[in-house]
């Protein structure tokens, strides 16, 4: 199985028995009929697992607030993986050239600014020994990060998935 085929989740015989198969214009990134539900499943599973960070902040349960804090990073990089590969670069190619190519670039590039914003957070908690002091902090950089995603799930769902189509 190649690498891009691996990526996209088809071995080569599915690759090549898809004759109708849309590219997006010469990225090479096929139409995937299931991508935005499966990104969509993720934003479901990083809510969740963003909701265990709180929730063990809540509880001041240190050692699992940083287990919760290393899941969540890894949930997020996979995520961020795969729409920045499958999504961003179908759109930006099928786009090339058309009024919404400027909009799909910012949003691109928004979405690379809130993914470093936030693995900058994970990173710096992931690392530290949580006490009364940081938590504080952690606690005021936590509500900011959820207000952040939040917003940008809520305009991926609702304007940005809008725009993939064959």
């Amino acid at each position: 199985m190649s690498f891009l085929s691996k990526v996209f989740g088809k071995s080569d015989n599915q690759v090549k028995k898809k004759e109708k198969v849309k590219l997006s214009h010469d990225s090479g990134v096929p139409y995937n009929n299931d991508l935005i539900s499966v990104l969509k499943k993720d934003h479901k599973q990083l809510k969740q697992e963003f909701e265990k960070i709180i929730k063990s902040s809540k509880n001041k349960n240190f050692k699992i607030l940083k287990r919760n804090i290393k899941t969540f990073k890894i949930t997020f990089e996979i995520h961020n993986y795969s729409e920045k590969i499958q999504f961003y670069l179908y759109l930006k190619n099928y786009y090339k050239d058309m009024n919404e190519e400027s909009f799909i670039n910012n949003m691109a590039d928004s979405a690379e600014k809130v993914y470093q914003d936030i693995i900058h957070f994970l990173k710096k908690y992931e690392s530290i020994e949580f006490n009364d002091q940081y938590h504080e902090l952690f606690k005021k950089e936590l509500e900011a990060i959820e207000k952040v995603l939040k917003s940008r799930i809520d305009i991926e769902e609702s304007e940005l998935y809008q725009l993939y189509k064959k």
